[in-house]
């Protein structure tokens, strides 16, 4: 039986790969386990258009790369975190948030890896520099200014 693999199986598959398995392997382990998916020619089609518009995505980015960078470089977003009596801060801005933020106001599409957040996420009231990496050769420097709610 053809499955895709959704994560890593050890000394199996990984993801993304397409792999032959035996058939009670798969029914029996990796299919209720979430770890794979039965390829059908309808899986495989979906796949295949979903491997395009990444790649498409992909190009436009880097054959756009310099323009973006100078389009986000030096640019603020602002948000907001609620804070408790003591201006502590009760919650953390995480790469997904700059994402939807870039997203909102530049109409530019990022993913996961394009963000470089001070530690793993920022958890300060004030201004923090957020590294947005298009490619090896472009990058955009953006202020995320927190306030509290």
């Amino acid at each position: 039986m053809k499955v895709l693999f959704k994560e890593l199986v050890v000394n199996v598959g990984h993801p993304w790969d397409i792999k032959e398995v035996s058939t009670g392997y798969a029914t029996n382990f990796l299919i209720p386990e979430g770890k794979a998916i039965e390829l059908t020619p309808e899986t495989e089609r979906k796949l295949k258009e979903q491997l395009k518009k990444e790649d498409k995505h992909n190009r436009e980015l880097v054959e756009n790369r310099h323009k973006i960078a100078e389009e986000l470089n030096w640019k603020t977003l602002e948000f907001k975190l609620r804070t408790w009596a003591n201006w502590k801060v009760f919650g953390w801005i995480w790469e997904k948030d700059v994402i939807k933020a870039v997203k909102s106001k530049f109409k530019i599409e990022l993913t996961k890896k394009h963000i470089d957040l001070p530690g793993w996420h920022i958890k300060k009231l004030g201004e923090s520099q957020i590294f947005i990496k298009l490619w090896k050769d472009s990058m955009a420097k953006i202020t995320a200014n927190v306030i509290s709610e």
